[in-house]
């Protein structure tokens, strides 16, 4: 091979190389810089559909399943017009807060059928905890609320993958 052939094949190899390089560069970069796809608001039926888990913690029968699924259907189809309710009415609020002339009563008028929705949604599980129990038997409802107690603390933020728990009292301010 003459020294000329030799130049060209590296100079393609340099140019094949560099190529590379700045491809892997913008892979990396567009990993950091772009940020990761936000999961949907809504989970899908299938996950929170939490009537199998139930049914196999509590043993629950074939017509205490029914009724439960039932109850979540119902409550789901509540909580869902209300969380519409509180976007719509967060939306109108954020909208007249940053108009050039803010009406104060409007954003109070708002601010208050806000507060009353949650009221809502808040009562709303409350009533489905009530039915909820209501379908079970003493023994299930200390078996599920044994389940409530251990997904609450499995979710507090100490207990989170990648953290230590906060070991002894909580700590004051002061210290």
């Amino acid at each position: 091979m003459d020294i000329f052939t030799q130049k060209k094949l590296l100079v393609r190899i340099v140019i094949v190389l560099a190529a590379l390089n700045l491809l892997s560069i913008g892979f990396f970069v567009c990993k950091v810089l772009m940020p990761p796809p936000r999961p949907a608001t809504e989970a899908p039926a299938e996950a929170r559909d939490v009537s199998a888990i139930l049914e196999k913690e509590l043993d629950l029968t074939s017509g205490q399943v029914d009724r439960i699924k039932s109850l979540r259907t119902d409550f789901a189809e509540k909580e869902k017009r209300l969380v519409i309710e509180i976007q719509a009415d967060r939306d109108s609020m954020n909208k007249e807060i940053f108009n050039k002339v803010t009406h104060e009563e409007v954003v109070r008028s708002l601010a208050g059928k806000i507060s009353e929705n949650e009221y809502k949604m808040e009562m709303l599980r409350f009533e489905q905890a009530t039915e909820l129990k209501s379908i079970c038997t003493p023994d299930q409802v200390d078996r599920f609320e044994k389940l409530v107690r251990d997904m609450r603390d499995f979710f507090k933020p100490d207990n989170k993958p990648g953290r230590e728990p906060r070991k002894g009292p909580p700590r004051k301010k002061d210290e």
